[in-house]
């Protein structure tokens, strides 16, 4: 009897430990994915100013104990809001990395100064992460609007900006497919 429970209860451990779905350790450059975003965007990216140690502890908030590689580009002026942020957490951090920048782009829509025409873009960054991987993309081609005094549709200029920055995640995304 004692060996039938146990071999029973050796199977259903073992048959909840094989439909438990397994996250592959992937283990990738973030070099790699910063390069390849730049080939995405080509002439439509537009962060110009690198960022350094520095600017991630005090302007994002993020301990250098918690990063393991970090790149961040943004803009040389306050008239441009393009911003790319590409982070590598270290083991066990990557929540942290997050909740920081969940609050950065919280920071960025409610209370930095941003120029009326930035606003659309701030509002609609996209924060994604993958692993031990977050990245934040606010780049991509701008929105045209008409020079001709015609109205257009502010639908149109979100769906627009929205798929400018989706760009940025596909490809941050493909590195973990």
């Amino acid at each position: 009897m004692k060996k039938g429970l146990l071999s029973l209860f050796v199977l259903a451990l073992l048959a909840g430990c094989a439909n438990r779905p397994k996250e592959p350790v992937v283990d990738v450059d973030i070099a790699d994915i910063v390069a390849a975003i730049k080939e995405e965007y080509k002439d439509d990216y537009a962060p110009s100013l690198e960022y350094d140690e520095t600017h991630m502890v005090e302007r994002l908030q993020i301990e250098t104990s918690w990063v393991e590689e970090f790149f961040g580009e943004g803009p040389m002026f306050t008239m441009s809001s393009d911003e790319v942020i590409v982070i590598k957490a270290t083991e066990g951090n990557v929540d942290k990395v997050f909740a920081a920048m969940e609050e950065y782009q919280r920071f960025l829509k409610e209370e930095s100064f941003q120029y009326p025409m930035n606003m659309p873009r701030v509002q609609n960054a996209m924060l994604v992460s993958n692993g031990n991987y977050v990245a934040f993309i606010m780049t991509g081609k701008h929105f045209e609007y008409p020079n001709d005094g015609s109205d257009f549709d502010e639908k149109d200029e979100i769906d627009f900006i929205k798929a400018q920055f989706q760009r940025g995640v596909d490809v941050f995304n493909s590195f973990f497919e």
